[in-house]
């Protein structure tokens, strides 16, 4: 009879009726899906099979399949709202396992996803763990370290947990200074540099950097433009303390000790910067040293020809005085007088951060050759009053002394160079220096914090015929700073801000998909668990590998036409009154027969 054919169909009129409310109701729900019920025929069948004439026996719901389409992205308030774009669906754990609060740094067993959302309206417990509405902790990949460069451990799950404590401080380690340097400017008249004179320097810098806990120190750079063509040198002071380098680091060593000055404003041992003649700058440290010392040495040699050409001309002017050959003296003795000079204030530039041993020849170098610039002026200055045979006499003794004392200075000048020449001859072009194991307990005694090391990198640094200018001035240091705020990139990692401009990376949100996300099995609270029909799930971050984007501060509305919605539970009702009327009508036929 064709009553259990008519019920069919309103059970599945029923159903249609149920979804579309469902649907209807869930309309402003958070990651929903909208679901459809899918109907099938219904015919009796036997061993021959269904007959030509087999009117049918009704219909069957086959299944209510939720359409895993994207919702629009709805812009919230709440940081911690995050839509999804694209495939993919958060991964929800019931319980997890936390970090020792006795013992934090103690390995924590990975936890176990228990099933897997598209509502993203996610908040903080009183634990500092993101979770939904209804406790489920949000997974997050855990990090490899720090840093975003550092990656993830994909498929190692751990609760996503907001660290709301203060922000740690992270010691200076790297400076960056990118400058312009004026190649025209003077080279200041005072040879010996003082951080309290400006007239001994060209230009300065600070930067503030910080130690382990977090107090600050102006580290300030001074730049003197030296006598020699393209090299400046550069003084470090760090609270007004000069700070010599302990020498360049050759991994995987560190650098070694830096030296503190005894008193303020006491400079340590200047850094050497050469640049090439199109202004590009070339070396500092050791090999622009080098530079420095092969210059002082053309110095020195062209010295000790001079003073040699004067006391030559001393020597005949005492033997047989004339006129002219007094004349004669006192121009190579001028001539003496001049290079002498030169060489004194070269070797005035050269410093060593070698070591003792070759600071002891910088400093040979720098007064031998002083010494060779006042003899050859006090036998200039004799040269002049040469009038007689006696004069001529006197002259010719300081011309001698000028001859032994070039020598002297060209001697310490080359022991010097060599000792530069063969370190910078084991060392590789360098655009920065390191300082390594500064002692600031000699800086301020009222402090008891680890030893800072740092470098300064002048990489982009340039010379031009321009006005000195800073173009970049930065160092990675960090106060210690309160959470401000979380930020969730398109990728899903998470960092937390500071108050003192840092951030630290929590995690990475996990995603999972599915081969087949219509087979996932429904647990109500918008979220869904995996099946066998389903797949295995397939875990991943977003962006990556077939996975949508995450968007932050936004949520993914429902996927319901509300429209469509109305229009579809007219046509469920439709159907539900027709199969009615089909019962009323079967009813009617069997009344009919029955009063037969």
């Amino acid at each position: 009879m064709s009553f259990a054919t008519a019920l069919s169909g309103l059970q599945a009129a029923s159903t249609n009726l149920q979804v579309t409310g469902n649907n209807i109701a869930n309309s402003q729900t958070v990651g929903f899906k909208e679901s459809r019920a899918e109907f099938a025929d219904v015919y009796a069948s036997s061993i021959g099979g269904v007959s030509k004439t087999q009117p049918g026996a009704g219909v069957k719901v086959t299944d209510v399949a939720q359409q895993f389409k994207d919702g629009n992205i709805d812009p919230t308030q709440n940081g911690l709202d995050l839509a999804l774009s694209g495939n993919g669906f958060f991964v929800l754990a019931d319980n997890v396992n936390l970090p020792d609060p006795t013992n934090p740094t103690a390995p924590v067993d990975p936890s176990v996803p228990s099933a897997y959302t598209r509502n993203g309206a996610f908040k903080l417990d009183n634990s500092g763990n993101v979770v939904n509405s209804q406790g489920k902790f949000l997974l997050a990949f855990a990090p490899n370290g720090t840093t975003v460069d550092e990656g993830f451990s994909v498929g190692v799950f751990r609760p996503l947990t907001i660290d709301t404590a203060q922000g740690l401080p992270n010691a200076t380690e790297n400076i960056n200074l990118a400058l312009t340097v004026n190649g025209a400017a003077n080279v200041p008249l005072t040879t010996a540099f003082d951080p309290t004179d400006a007239s001994t320097y060209n230009h300065t810098t600070s930067v503030t950097t910080y130690d382990s806990q977090g107090n600050g120190h102006i580290a300030s750079t001074y730049y003197v433009k030296t006598p020699v063509a393209n090299v400046w040198d550069a003084y470090l002071f760090l609270d007004d303390y000069g700070i010599t380098t302990g020498g360049q680091a050759v991994p995987p060593n560190a650098a070694g000790a830096s030296s503190v000055s005894a008193t303020v404003n006491g400079p340590g041992l200047p850094i050497p910067m050469s640049f090439t003649s199109s202004g590009i700058l070339s070396e500092v440290g050791v090999r622009a040293a080098a530079i420095i010392t092969a210059a002082t040495v053309t110095a020195a040699n062209t010295a000790v020809t001079d003073t040699t050409a004067a006391d030559a001309a001393a020597a005949a002017a005492a033997a047989a005085y004339t006129p002219a050959l007094a004349a004669t003296a006192l121009t190579a003795a001028n001539t003496a007088a001049a290079s002498s000079a030169t060489l004194a204030r070269d070797a005035a530039t050269v410093n060593s951060t070698l070591g003792a041993a070759a600071a002891t020849l910088a400093d040979t170098a720098k007064t031998t050759a002083a010494t060779a610039a006042a003899s050859a002026a006090a036998y200039a200055t004799s040269a002049a009053l040469v009038v007689d045979a006696v004069t001529a006499g006197t002259a010719a003794g300081l011309a001698a002394t000028a001859k032994t004392d070039a020598a002297a200075a060209q001697a310490a000048v080359a022991a010097y160079n060599t000792a530069v020449a063969a370190a910078a001859a084991g060392t590789d072009q360098q655009t920065k220096v390191d300082f390594g194991a500064i002692d600031l307990a000699s800086i301020d005694p009222g402090i008891s914090v680890d030893k800072m090391a740092f470098d300064i990198d002048f990489a982009k640094t340039a010379q031009t015929n321009a006005s000195f200018s800073v173009n970049n001035s930065s160092q990675d240091g960090l106060p210690a700073g309160n959470l401000t705020g979380i930020d969730v990139d398109g990728t899903g990692v998470v960092f937390a801000r500071y108050s003192n401009g840092g951030s630290k990376t929590l995690g990475q949100v996990a995603l999972a998909r599915f081969q087949s996300n219509q087979s996932l099995a429904k647990l109500g609270d918008t979220s869904w668990a995996k099946t066998s029909d389903s797949g295995t799930p397939i875990y991943g971050a977003a962006g990556d590998n077939n996975f949508g984007t995450i968007q932050s501060s936004a949520l993914e509305s429902s996927t319901v036409d509300l429209s469509a919605q109305l229009v579809k539970l007219i046509i469920a009702q439709q159907a539900y009154q027709a199969n009615s009327q089909t019962i009323t009508t079967e009813k009617s036929l069997v009344e009919t027969i029955l009063r037969a």
